[in-house]
């Protein structure tokens, strides 16, 4: 059978020469017709109106999809695991610019950057350097131990912070402290300072971070979110910032997408937003296109991957 590529994306020139060897035709995304949704065997890339088409033609051939994240939530994961196609995932390129970008939420707070950025805007001068603290004074906790809170923990280890780690296990995972199960959340949450959200989007995270996780904790100076929007019951976050359960709030995802302009999140100041951002790198797609290059001589040879599949039933 001859591979039919579906992209939406520029392709490198390893990828391109190994498609090439194999005889496998490529397609635009743009340029895809009806006639050929059945022909089409790997998608680099994703779109829900033109991916469910090719799913739901008659003797579809898909067999392959390389999502351009790492969460998948928005896959149509029931039909692709009834028609047998994997998914690969996005996981460990978005690692460095998320870490970092946390590690700036947390800076542009415990430093004060958030009271000297509203200086700014009002044109005054104060020195007084109230409310500037060092990261070492915190323990922090994040929620989700894979690529991305491994990385952050890393780095944070590199400032002498005590980093707590929840995972579905309790497994031990390089650069972390301590870890505990998921189950257990309560016993770590009530010592923590910094909370970080990296879960991935499933029906086990939806609404987690509710009244019920809020109860939990006691005088947290930093909630951040960069896994996913649903994990947070919006209207409870607000409610944890106004009892002072938590001082300040990063929101790099939110519930929904785009935010509404007229959500209150919007106006409080404790509150920062960055919009989907923290993944963000001017390099992405050529980090994106290293799994494909793992994956595509095993795939070729006899439809095995290497890395980064993804279990449709659990959702990551």
């Amino acid at each position: 059978m001859t591979e039919h590529v579906v992209k939406f994306y520029d392709l490198s020139p390893e990828v391109t020469s190994m498609l090439t060897k194999a005889g496998a035709k490529v397609t635009a995304a743009a340029d895809l017709l009806p006639a050929d949704y059945a022909s089409v065997t790997v998608m680099f890339g994703w779109d829900a109106s033109l991916g469910n088409a090719i799913i739901d033609t008659s003797n579809s051939q898909l067999r392959w999809i390389q999502s351009t994240s790492a969460g998948v939530d928005y896959f149509p994961k029931d039909k692709l695991a009834a028609l047998g196609v994997t998914v690969t995932n996005a996981s460990g390129v978005h690692a460095e610019p998320i870490a970092q970008s946390v590690f700036g939420d947390m800076l542009y707070f415990t430093r004060g950057l958030n009271t000297h950025v509203q200086n700014t805007q009002t044109h005054t001068w104060n020195n007084q350097g109230n409310n500037m603290r060092v990261l070492s004074e915190f323990k922090v906790l994040i929620f989700g131990t894979g690529h991305i809170g491994a990385e952050l923990a890393q780095n944070l280890q590199a400032l002498h912070v005590h980093v707590t780690g929840i995972n579905h296990s309790g497994r031990a995972v390089a650069g972390f402290d301590q870890v505990y199960p998921l189950a257990e959340y309560q016993t770590a949450v009530a010592d923590a300072d910094i909370i970080v959200n990296i879960l991935p989007g499933t029906e086990e995270t939806r609404d987690f971070y509710n009244a019920e996780f809020f109860s939990h904790v006691a005088d947290a100076f930093l909630f951040i979110n960069v896994g996913r929007g649903f994990s947070v019951t919006n209207a409870e976050l607000i409610q944890a910032v106004a009892a002072k359960k938590v001082r300040y709030v990063a929101l790099d995802v939110a519930n929904p997408e785009p935010l509404p302009a007229d959500n209150p999140l919007w106006d409080i100041p404790e509150v920062l937003i960055t919009s989907h951002t923290t993944g963000f790198v001017d390099d992405y797609t050529a980090r994106l296109l290293k799994i494909v290059a793992a994956n595509l001589p095993s795939y070729l040879a006899d439809g095995t991957f290497v890395r980064n599949v993804v279990d449709l039933n659990k959702g990551y």
